[in-house]
C-alpha cells in the first residue's frame, strides 16, 4: 500500500451526464451530487465527443463550490477506442472525427492528458497503435471493465510504461463514488490537473 504525504485529492476523471452524452441517464447535478455523498473531492465531465460549455461549468463552479469540477472528453477516434482528454478545453475535440495519430499530437502540442478509456471492452485487441503513440495512462478500473480483463490490461501499461487509473464511466448517479483515484494535491485549475496526473502522484481506487 502506498502512503501519500501531502493532501489527497479523491477525483474521478470520467463522469457522463445526460444533458452531453446521449447514453446519459443522470443530470449532471445529480452526478455531481453523488460524487459529494459518496466523499468524491472533484470530477472530471467527460461526455463522449462534447464539452460541457464554459458557462455552465462556471456555473457549476459557484453552484457547488468549493467541490471541484473539471472539464474532460471522451473521444472516438476511428477504429472505435475512446480516448479521455483531460486539460485542454479545445471545440475541435469535438465530434468524433479524429485519427488517434493526429489526437494524439494535437494534446501533446497543447499540454492535455490523454487517457486510453476501457480497453478490450468492444474487441479483443486494441485498435489504435498505443506503442507509437502512447497515451499517458490506461483506465485498468471502471464500471464498464469487467475483472477479467484487468490483468491483460496492466500488462499493456507495464508494457509501455504508463501508469493505470480508476474512473468510474458513469453514466447513472448510483454509480458513482464506485472508482476514483487517490491523487496527492489539491489542484483548482485544469493545467495543475494535468501537471498532477502527469507527476505520477496518483493511486486507483474502487470499492
Amino acid at each position: 500500500m502506498r502512503f501519500f504525504k501531502y493532501i489527497i485529492m479523491n477525483i474521478d476523471l470520467h463522469i457522463h451526464s445526460k444533458e452531453y452524452s446521449l447514453c446519459g441517464v443522470s443530470t449532471i447535478e445529480e452526478q455531481i451530487e453523488a460524487a459529494i455523498a459518496a466523499g468524491l473531492d472533484a470530477v472530471a465531465f467527460s461526455n463522449h465527443d462534447r464539452l460541457v460549455p464554459r458557462e455552465r461549468m462556471n456555473e457549476l463552479h459557484r453552484q457547488y463550490a468549493p467541490f471541484k469540477i473539471f472539464s474532460g472528453i471522451e473521444v472516438t477516434v476511428q477504429g472505435g477506442e475512446h480516448i479521455l482528454v483531460i486539460g485542454l478545453y479545445d471545440p475541435a475535440l469535438e465530434g468524433g472525427k479524429w485519427e488517434y495519430p493526429a489526437l494524439h499530437r494535437h494534446v501533446r502540442k497543447h499540454g492535455g492528458f490523454m487517457v486510453l478509456n476501457h480497453p478490450f471492452r468492444f474487441n479483443s485487441t486494441i485498435e489504435i497503435d498505443y506503442r507509437r503513440f502512447p497515451p499517458d495512462a490506461i483506465e485498468a478500473y471502471s464500471t464498464n471493465i469487467l475483472s477479467s480483463l484487468t490483468p491483460k490490461i496492466m500488462q499493456v501499461a507495464q508494457e509501455i510504461n504508463v501508469p493505470v487509473v480508476s474512473n468510474s464511466d458513469a453514466h447513472v448517479k448510483k454509480d458513482v463514488g464506485r472508482h476514483y483515484n487517490m491523487l496527492e494535491g489539491t489542484p483548482t485549475t485544469d493545467k495543475e490537473l494535468v501537471d498532477a496526473l502527469k507527476s505520477g502522484q496518483f493511486t486507483p481506487h474502487f470499492n
